[in-house]
């Protein structure tokens, strides 16, 4: 089907060699500094993952002791777990609307839309530490951002990149967020009380909204939305001079589902339809539960608690540094290896190892249970050891390629609905994870990473038979292999 439109005058193009088909010009784009271009927004875009990482751990000192806080210590343990707990619901609640609003509005601008409640929520935790309503409402504004945070990023990284940057672009989310949350381990332990703390998370956003602002918009969404001059624009920013804008106008308007032909498939309706879109939604909601049933969110959560539970000789508050030194990491080897090995390889390699260090950690707790381990034992360090192992092998694949391999396997029109679906569904879980994790693994600890560890194993077979390799691939490229 010719597709090929007259889009009216677009702004001049360097003229240079001819640029061939739409795999060679992104070829071409490897070649010059317009990856870098691509790499800056996808980064610049994710720095309001950074601040979505300051809600997750900044909360609970690192080490744990309510009381070394004076800010906290009007709240007795249950008040507080739930101003800690109570920022999944407003992810969960925020993710919803989210990719529906960044379609109608723009990705960008949704995006910047989203520092005015992140900034709210702790401008309010730090001005009214005294009343439990209102450091609820400010941890519930503050979730509302970091769940359209999780839709709105993955959507924009992938509109704005070729398809052998998108990987990258994709992990950028995972890896400001592991950022974050060093961040915020780092400043409670060295700043005194959370007001502070409070008041220095609330800038982080205007820092993302002064940055970000020079990013252009979404070039599908502004042509989509008929700006075709502006789109041109922005993908010669994004893609360099002499990148073909007219080839890639072509592709986009092919790539449009809600035309009644794409690849032979009916897009709107029928059996083939509904059986790929099934196909999908099982790829995305099982990636899904292998990453939120590992209990790697339980893990981060609460890493104080695990280190005191082990009788390991370390302040928990090092110890968490330290597993979010290894987080960072892991995350950015993650950037470096996504676009080389494969998606399906980092999820298999993940996985495995996620589950070899659920293993360990059963036979630590259940030597520690039957008091098997002296006191002065040197193999209680090992848990370190171990958690760091697992935490790294989380962020290697686990972490953050469910959060936009859905983006990679939708076509267009279905791509906002359902990264806004299994964002939601993510953070539901989530809030099942964070209120079980601490009581079930203070009392329980060896049933609890039996369960975690059966999932995991679980998780790597479903990676293994069910997940499609979408590296370095085109939309059409990912549809042709799932409908085969």
């Amino acid at each position: 089907m010719n597709v090929s439109k007259d889009y009216g005058t677009l702004p001049r193009e360097t003229k240079t060699r001819p640029v061939g088909e739409y795999d060679d010009s992104e070829a071409d784009c490897g070649r010059n500094r317009s990856q870098h271009k691509q790499l800056l927004a996808g980064f610049l875009a994710s720095l309001m993952s950074f601040s979505s990482g300051t809600v997750i751990a900044g909360w609970t000192p690192p080490n744990g002791r309510r009381t070394d806080d004076d800010d906290l210590k009007q709240f007795d343990p249950e008040q507080e777990s739930w101003v800690v707990s109570i920022y999944i619901f407003g992810a969960l609640i925020g993710a919803l609307p989210a990719g529906a609003l960044s379609h109608k509005y723009g990705r960008k601008t949704f995006l910047l839309w989203l520092a005015l409640p992140m900034t709210a929520g702790w401008t309010i935790c730090s001005l009214r530490l005294s009343s439990l309503a209102m450091e609820c409402a400010g941890r519930f504004l503050c979730g509302l951002s970091l769940g359209a945070t999780t839709v709105a990023v993955p959507l924009y990284a992938s509109d704005v990149s070729s398809d052998v940057l998108r990987g990258r672009t994709g992990v950028f989310l995972d890896f400001m967020l592991c950022a974050g949350i060093e961040y915020a381990y780092v400043a409670r332990t060295v700043v005194s009380g959370l007001r502070r703390f409070c008041a220095w998370s609330a800038a982080v956003p205007l820092v993302f909204v002064l940055l970000f602002s020079y990013m252009p918009e979404s070039p599908i969404y502004l042509f989509n939305e008929g700006r075709h001059k502006e789109a041109a624009t922005a993908l010669r920013w994004l893609r360099g001079r002499r990148f073909d804008v007219q080839k890639e106008f072509d592709r986009i308007e092919k790539s449009r589902w809600n035309d009644d032909m794409a690849k032979g498939i009916n897009v709107m309706n029928g059996k083939n339809n509904r059986k790929f879109l099934k196909k999908v939604l099982i790829i995305s909601f099982g990636l899904v539960l292998a990453q939120r049933l590992s209990g790697a969110g339980g893990v981060i959560q609460y890493s104080n608690t695990l280190f005191k539970l082990s009788g390991a000789a370390i302040e928990p508050s090092t110890a968490c540094i330290i597993v979010g030194a290894f987080q960072v990491a892991a995350s950015g080897l993650s950037f470096l290896l996504i676009d080389k090995v494969g998606r399906r390889t980092l999820l298999l390699i993940s996985s495995g190892l996620v589950t070899v260090c659920l293993a360990l950690l059963i036979f630590y707790f259940g030597l520690l249970e039957r008091n098997l381990l002296p006191t002065d034992s040197p193999w209680k360090m090992t848990v370190l050891l171990v958690l760091c192992t697992f935490i790294s092998a989380f962020r290697l694949g686990l972490g953050p390629i469910p959060w936009f391999i859905s983006i990679e396997l939708m076509p267009d029109a279905y791509r906002d609905r359902i990264q806004s679906v299994t964002a939601s569904f993510s953070w539901f879980l989530s809030f099942v994870i964070m209120k079980t994790f601490k009581v079930l693994v203070e009392s329980h600890p060896v049933e609890v990473w039996c369960s975690y560890a059966a999932f995991s194993a679980v998780g790597f077979v479903f990676i293994l038979a069910c997940v499609p390799e979408t590296n370095n691939k085109s939309n059409e490229q990912i549809l042709s292999d799932l409908t085969d």
